[in-house]
């Protein structure tokens, strides 16, 4: 059976009464924070609401673009699932109980497929072709299709998967597409499948398949576990718009309680993947998306207006404010600390989540494929290589963590979504004029197996500050 199949006919039997209580709640907050997000981001997305098509494939299209505008999204382990998942599943099904489990099983294939990407040229937001596979599963199931039909569905919306490119991406408002049209692409191949048209059911695997062209090495278990572990308990909801690994920065910088005009200088401590970011952003500049993607410009942001919201990364306020956003950002600096990483590597290795199932001779081809595609910037500068050489004791630490889960391979059907943690913890320094010094450690409320209820609170800010009303319990 190939992996279309086994995703058809798991998906055609589930209803919502298979759907573990916790998760269903997630699914709920999932749909009122992507509403919110959309909400948010319906002025930067209006070009594309206008272009979009009539009917449901243009309301997917339209909630996909807005959503993206601000990247004040969930996230699951691994991928920004609900760009796709809620409107699709939602577009095309008057039912609560149908469009809800559609949702989560949108939610469950799109990560699984993350995974399976997860070494390869695309990654995060940039996962357009999650979106694809997302959306054909939540509208096959909220029109009904059946387990062979919904195979083909899915084999016909990754025929020809998206390839974004990173120009596109880091910058100018074209990231906006980068859910919208594989959503829709997807949620077209559910209709086309409805209609009798079929697709090659093993596309993903097959030697010239999806995954030889979009992933660096294979991981045989990505596609496990379904019905068993449920990606969906995994959501992180965002209390800020922004990157993941910038929203423990925000919230330090809201809670330090100082004046922007008392910094003399500020340096933030993150994790790889902060610092990465930070270095990859650069080329958005003090855009919406630049902003989002960038610590610097994010905390400057929130010292001088207090907070941090779509408002603020409105263009015109950030023309309006352009030189004292410069002006502090200049005076900051962002820093990698082995320690942070570390925090990053433990929280998710306490779920199971792992990379030990990739073979050291597939790690020297992806090595490869990367400096094929310039993506060397990645790697770590030798500089954090000596000072983590100089810590024989954090470098042990390091490779426990790193050398994974007990054994369990790699993939998903050995996660425990109770014990996973997707957290990017930052430290900020602000040294003041006065010669004072404040130090503040940042918290990520709503992150990934933080409580039920602090995450309803965070979706429920969210919905009041874009004037939706405040989520139901």
């Amino acid at each position: 059976m190939t992996i279309c199949e086994q995703i058809g006919e798991w998906a055609a039997g589930l209803t919502e009464g298979d759907i573990p209580e916790q998760v269903r709640a997630r699914a709920d907050l999932q749909r009122r924070s992507i509403e919110a997000a959309a909400a948010a981001g319906a002025d930067a997305a209006a070009p594309f609401m206008r272009v979009a098509p009539d009917g449901p494939l243009g309301r997917i299209y339209a909630s996909a673009a807005a959503s993206m505008a601000h990247d004040w999204d969930d996230y699951l382990y691994m991928g920004h699932t609900g760009h796709s998942a809620v409107p699709a599943a939602h577009a095309f099904s008057d039912d609560p109980s149908r469009a809800l489990a559609a949702q989560v099983a949108a939610n469950e294939v799109a990560g699984r497929l993350g995974l399976a990407l997860f070494v390869g040229p695309h990654n995060g937001q940039f996962w357009a072709s999650i979106h694809c596979a997302g959306a054909a599963v939540a509208t096959g199931m909220a029109i009904g299709l059946e387990a062979e039909a919904l195979a083909h569905a899915l084999a016909i919306a990754l025929y020809q998967p998206p390839y974004g490119l990173w120009p596109g991406f880091m910058g100018p408002s074209s990231k906006l597409l980068t859910a919208a049209e594989p959503a829709v692409q997807g949620a077209r191949a559910a209709l086309l499948a409805a209609d009798g048209v079929r697709g090659a059911l093993d596309v993903i695997e097959d030697r010239r398949g999806l995954l030889t062209h979009l992933a660096f090495v294979r991981r045989k278990g990505a596609f496990e576990g379904l019905g068993d572990v449920w990606l969906t308990d995994t959501i992180a909801f965002k209390p800020h718009p922004g990157c993941a690994y910038l929203q423990a920065a925000v919230d330090a910088a809201l809670r330090a309680g100082v004046a922007a005009s008392d910094v003399r200088e500020i340096e933030i401590a993150g994790g790889y993947l902060t610092v990465a970011m930070e270095s990859l952003g650069e080329r958005g500049g003090l855009s919406p998306v630049g902003v989002t993607f960038s610590a610097r410009l994010s905390v400057a942001i929130a010292l001088l207006a207090g907070r941090l919201t779509h408002e603020e990364l409105d263009p015109v306020w950030l023309g309006e404010h352009a030189s004292d956003i410069r002006a502090l950002a200049a005076r900051t600096r962002v820093c990698h600390d082995w320690e942070l990483t570390l925090a990053t590597v433990e929280g998710a290795t306490a779920g199971g989540a792992s990379l030990s199932d990739v073979p050291l001779r597939e790690w020297r081809h992806a090595l490869r494929r990367m400096r094929d595609l310039r993506m060397a910037d990645l790697a770590l500068n030798r500089r954090d290589v000596r000072a983590l050489a100089q810590r024989p004791r954090l470098l042990r630490r390091i490779r426990r963590a790193a050398a994974g889960n007990g054994g369990r391979g790699g993939g998903t059907a050995g996660l425990d979504t109770s014990a996973l943690r997707m957290s990017f913890p930052c430290r900020l320094v602000l040294r003041l004029h006065s010669g004072r010094t404040v130090e503040v450690t940042g918290d990520e409320p709503g992150a990934c197996g933080r409580p039920l209820g602090e995450q309803f609170e965070v979706v429920s800010r969210k919905c009041e500050t874009v004037g939706m009303p405040a989520t139901a319990r």
